[in-house]
């Protein structure tokens, strides 16, 4: 089984959102002023230090300083946003003086700052901070070992106490908070808590407090209205006719032995490999949640499913590598596995207590996640339980003792943003919100994923005539983020691709070199949106993005049918590709391809000295 870290990882995805806090009375924050300087190496952003106590139940216990950056307005000031970052773990800066929430409000300061235990003061332990390291119950009890009894101050109470500190420190009444995924819990929290002293909220992939059980169950329950709204409107013909059905069949095909085949590397070489199985239950699901951040792979789900289901793994192994294509992780001051742990097993509704003896709780998740097998359909518990946050929180002391009860919002304007696509923050988490926010407006961007607001003009646009007090359209980001087209997975074997362009073989090496052209183009969002200049073909070779926008793309033995394989660069000349490719077919059946040759909207060519031609359309 191919169960790298790369992998594990993909499990701390799917529960970057999951977070609770205690519901609390505070009185008034007494912080001192900030003291804002230039950013070294960015003159137009200031940064400063927020010193806040560790412990503010024992002063003693000393103080901790956070570090917070502001972009000034740009014009005449109107007042102040302070968005926080998603995790629990992630830092908040550093702030890009271009950055496009700032850039939409140009009369309002922005304010970002890395919350306790994250950034240049993250909170470390080396059982998760190596390179190596797997975040398994027994390396995350090592963490929390490691630790030390310190780890108590690090949950989502102490973060909203500390924005209020930072309310304080900016001389502020009241301002405007948002969030993204985590962030957003803190932020309803915080607005539960001092309700007076917001004037706005927005909310960016919503997380609903009411659903902390150990397990991301909104993942698993948005997984039957995701991947329908992936195939609606006939997106999935000659795809499949259902893609829940295929899910559930995939998950009882691995249920007992591994789904097994080849899978091409990023260097384009092909190895055996493996995913899934008794080892791996908990691959596919995080499969899946990998395209809440890369709708690239989104994309690519439904087709290598369904192949996958028929026996052919190859597809679905490409989607493997793409998705743990990163074999380092991030460092501590980027996201602090740490505080991850230290704040979901402190802050989530578990079936125990901090005072269970740690022996004791495994069966206890295994009884509280059979109870709710059904949560988890098309998957199974077998699925959920591995890699849910309650099986590495059965190693960590702590356990909630006083979570968020979900509340009313207070009454001032609110916008809530779900993409359509998202899945650990679903659609359903924001309207759960939003009806305990009356007179709150929910903007969904349909073909979105996870986190909405950094990368959609249309949602950056609602969020400043929110601020700004004009109209607010919820359907704004239609048009701009509709629902993505799935990609169609070739045959794998020559025989079973009718011939086009020529009869016979021929044409049937012709037809399997376009397929695999229409699978370079078409896939190649999927590894730029994970940060990768190459995409590997389905059978063997790579294809790279010459250029940002994958407009001039060079094949290198790019195989999408076995047998197949293309090399040669074609390029966007803004209606269709062109260019020359080389293929190399079984046998003798080797040829070129012209694409778009003379302006012709056709592959023309020869394959074994036979003549081709291929319309477009």
């Amino acid at each position: 089984m191919c169960h790298t870290r790369a992998v594990t990882r993909l499990r701390l995805i799917i529960a970057v959102a999951v977070s609770v806090a205690a519901s609390v009375l505070a009185g008034p924050a007494s912080a001192a002023p900030i003291a804002f300087s230039k950013c070294s190496g960015r003159p137009a952003v200031q940064c400063g230090t927020l010193v806040v106590p560790l412990d503010r139940a024992d002063p003693a216990k000393g103080t901790l300083s956070l570090h917070v950056e502001r972009l000034p307005a740009r014009t005449a000031r109107t007042g102040t946003l302070v968005l926080l970052a998603g995790g629990p773990g992630q830092a908040g800066t550093p702030v890009s003086p271009d950055d496009p929430v700032a850039t939409a409000i140009p009369g309002w300061d922005f304010v970002m700052f890395d919350q306790r235990g994250t950034g240049k003061a993250a909170l470390r332990c080396k059982a998760l901070d190596a390179a190596s390291a797997i975040e398994t119950p027994t390396t995350i009890g090592q963490c929390a070992a490691q630790v030390g009894p310190n780890r108590a101050f690090y949950g989502s109470r102490e973060s909203a106490l500390d924005i209020d500190d930072l309310r304080a420190g900016l001389g502020l009444e009241a301002f405007a908070l948002g969030g993204v995924s985590y962030g957003t819990y803190v932020s309803q929290y915080y607005a539960q808590m001092f309700p007076t002293r917001v004037s706005h909220l927005v909310l960016d992939s919503v997380v609903d407090p009411a659903t902390f059980d150990g397990f991301d169950t909104p993942f698993f329950t948005s997984t039957n209205a995701v991947l329908p709204a992936l195939c609606a409107g006939r997106r999935c013909k000659g795809i499949t006719a259902d893609p829940i059905a295929d899910v559930r069949a995939l998950v009882a095909r691995t249920a007992t032995t591994a789904l097994r085949g080849r899978r091409t590397t990023l260097s384009g070489s092909v190895v055996r490999s493996s995913v899934g199985g008794p080892d791996g239950q908990g691959d596919f699901p995080a499969l899946v949640a990998a395209g809440d951040l890369d709708t690239g792979l989104r994309r690519l789900w439904p087709g290598a499913a369904r192949a996958a289901v028929t026996g052919d793994a190859s597809p679905m192994l490409r989607v493997l590598t793409l998705a743990s294509s990163s074999s380092t992780p991030p460092p501590p001051t980027e996201i602090s596995s740490a505080l991850f742990w230290s704040t979901t097993c402190a802050d989530s509704r578990l079936p125990w207590s901090t005072g269970t003896p740690l022996d004791q709780r495994t069966a206890l998740l295994g009884a509280a996640a059979d109870a709710k097998a059904a949560a988890f359909a098309p998957f199974l518990v077998d699925n959920a339980l591995p890699d849910s946050t309650g099986n590495g929180c059965t190693a960590w002391p702590e356990a909630s003792t006083d979570p968020l009860q979900p509340g009313p919002l207070p009454a001032v304007p609110i916008l809530l943003i779900a993409g359509g696509q998202d899945m650990r923050t679903p659609v359903a988490s924001a309207q759960a919100v939003a009806a305990r926010a009356p007179g709150s407006q929910l903007l969904v961007a349909p073909g979105a994923g996870h986190s909405v607001l950094s990368s959609l003009t249309c949602a950056q646009d609602q969020m400043a005539n929110l601020l700004a007090g004009r109209k607010v359209s919820t359907r704004a980001c239609n048009r701009e983020s509709p629902t993505p087209y799935p990609v169609p997975v070739p045959p794998a074997d020559l025989g079973a691709v009718t011939p086009s362009g020529a009869p016979g073989t021929a044409g049937r090496v012709a037809h399997a070199a376009r397929l695999a052209v229409r699978d370079g183009v078409d896939a190649m969002g999927a590894a730029t949106e994970a940060g990768l200049d190459r995409l590997p073909g389905i059978r063997g070779g790579v294809a790279r993005a010459l250029d940002f926008l994958g407009a001039e793309i060079a094949f290198s033995r790019f195989s999408a049918v076995r047998g197949v394989a293309i090399t040669g660069t074609l390029r966007f000349n803004g209606k269709t590709f062109q260019g020359t490719l080389k293929v190399n077919g079984p046998g003798a059946w080797d040829g070129t391809l012209y694409l778009a040759r003379d302006g012709a909207r056709a592959y023309t060519g020869s394959i074994g000295g036979v003549g081709v031609r291929i319309p477009l359309g």
